[in-house]
C-alpha cells in the first residue's frame, strides 16, 4: 500500500506521472491519500504545464481541505472489500 498524508512533493509527482501517462501502472495494491479532482484540476494543469512551480501548486492546494481517497488497484486489493448494506437515498 502506498499512503500520502497530505498533498506534498511526493504526492504531486506521483498524482502527475498518472494523470500526464508517465505512470499508469505500478506494483501498489492500494493508494491512498488527498483526491485529485474538478476542483484541483485548474491548478494541476497549470503545473503541469510548468505555469506553477511545485511550491506554488502545492500552496495554492493546501487550502482546499482534500479528502481522502483509495485506489484499490488488484484483484488482491478488491478481495480485501466486504460488503455491508445498501442504501437507497
Amino acid at each position: 500500500m502506498l499512503r500520502f498524508d497530505k498533498p506534498d512533493a511526493a504526492w504531486l509527482k506521483y498524482v502527475t506521472r498518472n494523470r500526464t501517462g508517465i505512470q499508469i501502472d505500478d506494483d501498489y495494491d492500494i493508494v491512498s491519500g488527498p483526491v485529485a479532482n474538478d476542483n484541483t484540476m485548474p491548478v494541476l494543469n497549470l503545473y503541469f504545464k510548468g505555469a506553477y512551480s511545485e511550491e506554488e501548486a502545492l500552496r495554492r492546494l493546501l487550502p482546499q481541505r482534500l479528502k481522502d481517497q483509495f485506489a484499490m488497484k488488484t484483484e488482491a486489493a478488491l478481495g480485501c472489500l466486504t460488503f455491508l448494506e445498501v442504501q437507497i437515498v
